[in-house]
């Protein structure tokens, strides 16, 4: 039964805004974060196209958001920018809260409970989609929730352009609104005779998805970052679909289906300290709201974990939870009812008990997302452009790299002499074949597997220089042995960070290897130490140890990686480490033999 809302809780909401807002706000980070960020703010600075699948609306908000606040870089501003999605989230969940008809108290609890769990969280003050998407997920259920009782066209209508207008900025967004569809040709068979809401639902889709029209005009204009060049329909369909990511899947047989289950199972558990879970399965076991918005909320979370088990990867699937946040949205709000329940149960005097859990929460997970001297993408990108020569031309690759040069040399302006060279994106081009390496310096972030005759691939630091044979060796000097932040247990440190700071030590270690191996061994024990998780890592670690004739400890880095990762290796669609862990067996036993 839906409660009124009252001028009280017109305060509590803006006072838990506010209260959300200076929390993510103090934890915010200041410079470019890892992974996707450095890429999708650059997009918004510079109105280019990001990674499929575009993402316009988050692009084109991002834009006027930094355009309207003139304080701080662009990437804290990016960052404030999911601080106020998630906080407005929060709110709008409380007043979903009250409209499903829990009582304050249970409210305050749902709400609490989301915006202190680790996945809300951790993408609530960093520059990513993920605040911005909750949004959407929480108006599709209050507006989901205001037609149920009279099923007037009106909310329907904006149901559904919530979910196709929060399609362009996440594609998950979509998915809820294709179940939005079944749901409401469940509640309302005869919706299927009649084409009022059949027409409602196409012409909201319509309205919805319009941002998407950004991608093919702005392409036209060639902007810098232009992923996909979705001017054709064709491409365009590319883009939007993210075509080229499909073969990343993680899942390769129906049996896999009950590991993602349990995996993403137990991600409920961890999410709420368990005792949450506990809380929303009693909320379903003594459900007192309406039958048809428990349905719903099933249905948002079935469609969200059959989307990711189709389409996610290892690292989306296993690694990090960000993109079950719409199923941590429903879980919050079961764990409401579920405290209905207990309430209860317990004295007046001992309810705020029950804040205990957020409590905890908060104070146990601060350290992990507080990003306020988060400096190392920013910290790594610099130390390689520093060191270029003028004019070089830097070829660069790996998200995890590319991004966070993309944002520095596009946005901040940093070496604008340079011509940062952006592999695997349409539209940006290798530099000609035909070159001088002594007059013309070309770097790679990675190594590119050329076989030139007369050049030679040499670390330089935390780059690849191309050089001539018949040129004096290159004389390398590299002034920095670690990133900024990354022994300060005050820096959180999530996989891809571990990862990138694990890069730094492997690169100096492969820049070291020919002529102070001690030194390097150092630094690659160095790397394995700070991104103990990266398979890839691991993998190419036993290919140096084994150019240099270190058969056990080839052996011991392949079984690590397959450990991590026993399927296909990141990125290498054709390369596992149990082959190269038989072949390093065959390899030893035959020593054994020579002997």
């Amino acid at each position: 039964m839906e409660q009124q809302f009252s001028q009280k809780d017109y305060l509590i909401t803006a006072t838990l805004g506010v209260i959300l807002f200076g929390l993510y706000t103090a934890g915010a980070c200041k410079t470019v974060y890892v992974g996707d960020s450095g890429e999708l703010t650059a997009a918004a600075a510079t109105l280019g196209i990001p990674h499929p699948s575009g993402y316009p609306l988050y692009v084109l908000l991002g834009k006027l958001w930094i355009t309207v606040l003139r304080f701080g870089s662009v990437a804290f501003r990016m960052s404030l920018f999911s601080v106020l999605f998630a906080s407005l989230s929060c709110c709008f969940l409380y007043i979903v809260s009250r409209m499903a008809g829990l009582d304050r108290q249970s409210s305050l609890l749902t709400t609490t409970l989301l915006a202190v769990s680790p996945s809300f969280w951790s993408q609530a003050n960093i520059q990513r989609v993920y605040s911005l998407n909750a949004l959407f997920v929480v108006l599709a259920i209050l507006f989901t929730l205001k037609w149920l009782p009279n099923r007037t066209h009106r909310n329907m209508f904006f149901a559904f352009f919530i979910c196709m207008l929060g399609a362009c900025n996440h594609t998950s967004m979509g998915m809820i609104g294709v179940w939005l569809g079944l749901f409401v040709l469940l509640v309302e068979k005869q919706s299927l005779i009649n084409f009022r809401p059949i027409l409602t639902i196409i012409g909201a889709g319509f309205l919805g998805l319009l941002p998407y029209l950004y991608l093919p005009l702005r392409s036209r204009m060639n902007p810098r970052l232009d992923w996909g060049d979705p001017e054709t329909f064709s491409s365009f369909l590319a883009v939007v679909t993210r075509k080229d990511y499909w073969h990343r899947s993680w899942w390769e047989h129906p049996v896999d289906f009950l590991t993602i289950g349990a995996d993403y199972l137990l991600s409920l558990g961890q999410e709420f300290f368990w005792i949450g879970l506990i809380l929303a399965l009693l909320g379903v076991m003594f459900w007192r709201g309406q039958r048809w918005l428990l349905i719903f909320l099933a249905g948002i979370a079935f469609i969200n974990i059959i989307t990711m088990a189709l389409h996610g990867s290892r690292a989306d699937l296993f690694l990090w939870h960000r993109y079950y946040i719409p199923s941590y949205i429903c879980v919050a709000l079961l764990a409401g009812f579920g405290t209905r329940y207990i309430l209860k149960w317990l004295p007046r005097w001992s309810r705020g008990a029950v804040f205990l859990l957020p409590a905890v929460m908060l104070f146990w997970q601060w350290h992990m997302f507080d990003r306020s001297n988060f400096r190392v993408a920013d910290d790594f990108s610099r130390q390689i452009m520093s060191t270029l020569p003028p004019g070089s031309h830097l070829i660069a690759s790996d998200d995890n790299i590319l991004f966070s040069l993309i944002y520095l040399h596009l946005v901040e302006g940093v070496r604008p002499d340079i011509n940062l060279v952006l592999e695997g994106v349409s539209g940006s081009g290798l530099p000609p074949l035909k070159f001088n390496p002594a007059e013309e310096p070309v770097f790679f972030t990675h190594h590119p597997n050329w076989t030139l005759p007369r050049a030679k691939i040499v670390p330089v630091g935390l780059v690849y220089r191309i050089w001539r044979t018949d040129l004096e060796p290159l004389s390398v000097s590299w002034p920095w042995t670690s990133l900024s932040g990354e022994d300060d247990p005050h820096v959180p440190k999530d996989y891809l960070t571990q990862n990138l700071i694990g890069h730094f030590h492997f690169m100096l270690g492969v820049t070291l290897e020919e002529k102070n191996w001690l030194a390097a061994e150092r630094e690659f024990q160095l790397a394995q130490q700070k991104a103990p998780y990266d398979d890839v890592l691991f993998y190419n670690l036993g290919l140096i140890y084994h150019r240099n004739g270190y058969l056990q400890k080839t052996r011991a880095v392949f079984v690590r990686s397959f450990q991590i990762n026993p399927r296909k290796i990141a990125s290498k669609s054709d390369v596992r480490a149990l082959d190269r862990i038989k072949e390093i067996d065959q390899e030893i036993k035959s020593r054994q033999l020579a002997r």
